[in-house]
């Protein structure tokens, strides 16, 4: 995990660089979005990180709180059915500019 964004989500996913700087599918390059039917409306919402309209790749996110400004703009996919011990974890580590002061 590379992002974590207090009363937001954490992000992960970057394959390549583990630094949120590139984003590639394990296809190659980038993906459509599919549909927008699972909306963003409780914490544990996982989904996909893009650069806009139809740039999905590798990186993800898992919110931890509702966050009814994604839906439409990112594509999310499920959300967490156990685990959410472990978010709160993450979601309590120390950040600097929304980057885990140590790994996690």
């Amino acid at each position: 995990m590379h992002r974590i964004v207090k009363n937001g989500w954490v992000q992960g996913g970057d394959l390549v660089n583990g630094s949120g700087t590139n984003s590639e599918s394990f296809k190659g390059g980038k993906f459509s979005d599919e549909n927008f039917a699972v909306k963003h409306g409780k914490r544990g919402v996982i989904g996909m990180a893009n650069d806009g309209p139809h740039t999905n790749g590798s990186q993800f996110y898992i919110t931890f709180a509702p966050a009814h400004w994604m839906n439409q703009k990112y594509v999310a996919f499920g959300c967490l059915i156990e685990g959410m011990s472990v978010l709160d974890e993450i979601e309590n580590i120390d950040t600097y500019n929304e980057r885990p002061k140590r790994p996690c």
